[in-house]
């Protein structure tokens, strides 16, 4: 577990260096629950067909032209089976970063810590509903595919809802001059 927390701080620094809303609000703190949903096939060999997991903590920063990179760590506390995670993602939001409701896809890396510690890939999709200047509502739809040598973990999906917060004010009636085309 230390490993992880080590390597999810090193990501957050990765980050700081050079993801979250648009360029004039660059920077997002969110707190999510999320759910492993297995498929029938592979519960047995993972435990389970589901696991809660909460909580689920992320930190996004804006990059460029619809490009934000978040870095995330959750974890099962409230679930007997283990399942904690450290993922890498990269969002695009076509171009809506200025809008209220922000869809966008994803991919990613996360490393998953349950029997075993095992490398997944991801992508999803998923949306920021904004509801006010600092705060969002965040539904999100993962796939974490995991390669057929892994014994201990099998690909999955990861359906996550949850706050974002804006750690500068969103403009919620942006005016057209504001827009860089």
């Amino acid at each position: 577990m230390r490993k992880l927390v080590l390597l999810f701080l090193l990501l957050i620094g990765f980050i700081s260096k050079n993801n979250a809303q648009n360029p004039q609000e660059k920077w997002s703190f969110g707190l999510h629950a999320g759910s492993v949903l297995y498929s029938e096939v592979d519960k047995d060999a993972v435990g389970g067909a589901y696991i809660d997991q909460l909580p689920r903590i992320t930190l996004s920063r804006y990059m460029f032209k619809g490009v934000t990179f978040q870095a995330a760590i959750g974890f099962s506390i409230l679930d007997e089976q283990e399942y904690n995670t450290i993922d890498g993602i990269v969002k695009y939001d076509f171009g809506n970063s200025y809008d209220n409701v922000v869809p966008y896809i994803l991919a990613g890396g996360s490393i998953v810590s349950a029997k075993v510690q095992t490398l997944t890939f991801n992508f999803g999709a998923g949306s920021t509903f904004w509801v006010n200047p600092n705060i969002g509502l965040n539904l999100q739809l993962m796939y974490k595919f995991s390669p057929d040598t892994s014994q201990s973990q099998r690909s999955h999906f990861y359906p996550t809802v949850g706050l974002v917060y804006s750690f500068k004010a969103r403009n919620m009636n942006p005016r057209l001059w504001n827009f860089r085309h």
